[in-house]
């Protein structure tokens, strides 16, 4: 994009529609590089980090035009490094982030504001972060699952310190890790699920001329764009229950996800476009 912005389309928008609001200008402090938005509908507010300022920006959900963010969390106190990644608890009034370079998770206040320190922090060998790129909550089950360099690790929402993970998973089957090129998680709380997305680019030490392809499972190589789904509980070496690859029907543009459970649909972003997917079975509810 040519300037920082927020752009919010309307729900059954298709083709080249028109935003219905957008939040840009000097006074939002936004970044090119802002790639997420956290989306808090119970306190009615949008998260965004800012990985040039070392910041994290809260701004009203309606939000449009040249408007400040309602708080910024920035300064020595945060332990805010090169975040790229924000996700929020409306239940509990927390937000997370998790920090690529010091492998580790710090967890706030959602309406903290200015240098405010971390009201906790993940963090040490036990807890096997390395690189971490995303981090995701579950406040109905409290957990946080957290996208790592070689895995996709599970943890009690308030562990705190150097603990281990309760559920990890890696390895072949699994295909995830940013190592591979996976660079989005959502959970599913109602149905007790793991949704991770991938990127179209080649794991480390492919070659950039080897074709992409499928295994004898139908799973991604050479970087194919695929969603996976996991169950909780799902760990170690376990592919995944529910596989969308990359194909000329598909079209997986991204590998920014949002979920629409009400509607039943998988949203996902990138190369310029906005691509929602009607996924009736994976939005299935556990009583």
């Amino acid at each position: 994009m040519s300037q920082p912005r927020i752009s919010a389309y309307a729900s059954s928008a298709d083709g080249n529609a028109q935003p219905t609001r957008v939040i840009q200008g000097p006074k939002t402090i936004q970044a090119r590089t802002s790639h997420y938005i956290a989306v808090d509908s119970v306190h009615d507010e949008l998260a965004v980090p800012n990985p040039f300022a070392q910041a994290i920006l809260v701004f009203r959900g309606g939000a449009v035009g040249n408007e400040a963010p309602l708080r910024v969390i920035q300064g020595p106190k945060t332990l805010l490094s090169s975040i790229d990644n924000v996700a929020v608890d409306p239940v509990h009034r927390e937000l997370m982030t998790a920090s690529f370079p010091n492998d580790s998770v710090l967890v706030f206040r959602s309406d903290a504001n200015g240098d405010v320190a971390p009201i906790r922090i993940l963090h040490g060998p036990k807890t096997q972060l390395d690189r971490p790129i995303r981090v995701e909550v579950d406040p109905t089950n409290n957990l946080i699952a957290v996208m790592n360099d070689h895995a996709l690790l599970v943890f009690n929402r308030t562990d705190s310190g150097d603990v281990a993970p309760k559920w990890v998973l890696s390895g072949p089957k699994t295909g995830i890790g940013t190592r591979n090129g996976t660079r989005d998680l959502k959970l599913f709380p109602e149905g007790k699920e793991i949704i991770a997305g991938g990127s179209i680019r080649p794991p480390r030490g492919a070659r950039s001329s080897e074709p992409a392809g499928e295994d004898e499972q139908g799973f991604f190589r050479a970087g194919q764009r695929f969603i996976g789904v996991w169950k909780y509980g799902d760990t170690g070496d376990v592919a995944p229950w529910a596989l969308l690859n990359y194909s000329p029907v598909t079209k997986i543009p991204g590998s920014r996800m949002a979920l629409n459970p009400e509607g039943r649909d998988l949203i996902i972003g990138g190369d310029g476009k906005v691509a929602v997917y009607h996924l009736p079975e994976v939005f299935q509810k556990i009583d």
